[in-house]
């Protein structure tokens, strides 16, 4: 690096930072371009970049440059009694080669979102684990991406409502490819998931393809499959992009013959935007299929999801944004499980898609702002009834029948909850963050709670 580069390296905007640079890998959750593009687009506003392949990503620059161009920060984020510290990195060169870094440490795993490091039985410095969010490299152009390395899909159509991959999912390791023709979208992705005390290794795939008229109207379609086995090699049949789970399985054509070994899911999302201030969106999901009148009188159920988002934008300008809306959400009782439960979509006792698990239904309204690229707050109070089939009770457990029951089953807690979140860029580099949580339920006692905290970062700009 020569001398003069150094007069690049400065103290960054969080915001011109994310903003401003022309990136294209996922965005972490945490950052403002994260958390801005979701109220956006409830505006319409970049309607062009929605998708229902998620998560978010930097925008793609096609600015020629044959330098090695790095953009990075690093930072700390103390929230009550938790602290982390975190880096991120990306380097460009010769504008469509890519990779990206963003690995965090932290004192409380379990008080993390998306969080799936084991903690050490030491500490230093009273950090006990640390863990690498998303990485990778990839090459980009105006309609490809081919991209290899660590972080999460997240699948449907809305803010907050995906079902079977979420963006709030632990990270796994995956390789994927895009292809844009404007219009017309599909992606292909092949993952490995984990593997157990047993010696079962279990792989995720999935391929979707979507329609985009560029304007207010986007419709998708995808499958997304589990599958697992004892010592068992990632498994090429599934490499075909335009293959499907049935024909695969039902033909024996997989590296672990039979019915049991995979489970599959099929899901139909539509993003619409009827209006000039009004954003619909819905995702609708079969798990497992009722085809015949036998199965019915035999009582055979059937696996289903669906979410449904309404968003209103009642102040749309340049320095402020803010949205009002309502959400429907419902998971079925065995919806997301297999019979053998190691196929469940799950991983590392989390679910891959929707946080609140299965046998559940919620519905929530709330509010969104964004005032003077300086403040994010978001308000919300909602209903959630939950069985106690819940998947997040038992993650590996299969189902023991498919029979209709009702739903949500067994014994049901209703939830009622409501919160405040505020986030508020006091500096360019400094933001503080505020929390107000109150819950109560059947089973368990009310509880209200108040987190503080700030995320304080230093941020490197430099071209090679």
């Amino acid at each position: 690096m020569s001398m003069n580069s150094f007069r690049y390296i400065s103290i960054f905007s969080g915001l011109s930072l994310l903003v401003s640079v022309g990136l294209n890998q996922e965005v972490p959750n945490e950052f403002y371009e994260f958390k801005i593009q979701k109220i956006k687009l409830d505006h319409g506003i970049d309607w062009p970049r929605n998708t229902t392949f998620g998560p978010y990503r930097f925008s793609h620059n096609d600015k020629k440059s044959d330098s090695l161009r790095i953009n990075a920060r690093i930072g700390t984020n103390l929230y009550n009694n938790k602290k982390s510290i975190y880096a991120y990195g990306h380097f460009t060169f010769n504008t469509h080669f890519h990779g990206y870094l963003y690995p965090r440490i932290v004192s409380h795993p379990e008080g993390f979102n998306r969080y799936s490091g084991i903690p050490r039985d030491i500490s230093r410095s009273g950090f006990s684990s640390g863990e690498t969010d998303l990485s990778g490299i990839s090459y980009e152009n105006d309609w490809m991406i081919i991209q290899f390395g660590r972080g999460r899909q997240s699948w449907g159509a809305g803010n907050d409502i995906q079902l079977a991959l979420s963006e709030e999912s632990n990270a796994y390791d995956y390789g994927m490819l895009d292809l844009d023709f404007r219009a017309l979208k599909v992606r292909y992705f092949h993952g490995y998931l984990e593997t157990d005390t047993l010696s079962i290794n279990r792989y995720i795939t999935g391929r979707g393809i979507e329609w985009n008229n560029q304007s207010n109207m986007l419709i998708g379609l995808s499958e997304i499959i589990i599958y697992s086995g004892k010592n068992r090699p990632i498994d090429f049949s599934y490499f075909n992009p335009i293959s499907t789970h049935l024909e695969i399985e039902m033909n024996d054509r997989q590296n672990n013959v039979g019915t049991s070994s995979g489970n599959g899911i099929w899901q139909i999302s539509i993003d619409y935007l009827p209006f000039h201030r009004f954003r619909l969106s819905g995702n609708y999901l079969f798990d497992e299929f009722t085809l015949d009148s036998q199965q019915t009188q035999n009582g055979k159920g059937s696996g289903r999801a669906h979410s449904v988002r309404f968003a209103y934008a009642i102040i749309k300008d340049e320095s402020t944004r803010a949205s009002i809306y309502f959400s429907n959400i419902s998971v079925g009782t065995n919806t997301f499980k297999h019979q053998i439960g190691i196929n469940n979509f799950v991983q590392r006792n989390k679910p891959l898609g929707w946080s609140k698990g299965s046998d559940t239904r919620e519905i929530q309204i709330g509010f969104n702002g964004n005032y003077r690229h300086r403040l994010l707050l978001n308000i919300g109070l909602g209903n959630r009834i939950e069985g106690e089939k819940n998947i997040l009770d038992d993650s590996y457990t299969g189902y023991s029948d498919y029979l209709s029951e009702p739903f949500p089953s067994g014994d049901v807690d209703v939830i009622n909850y409501a919160f405040t979140k505020i986030q508020w860029w006091w500096k360019p580099n400094l933001s503080i963050v505020s929390e107000i949580i109150y819950e109560n339920s059947i089973f368990s006692e009310q509880y209200f709670t108040i987190n503080l905290g700030f995320d304080l970062f230093y941020g490197i700009k430099t071209h090679i």
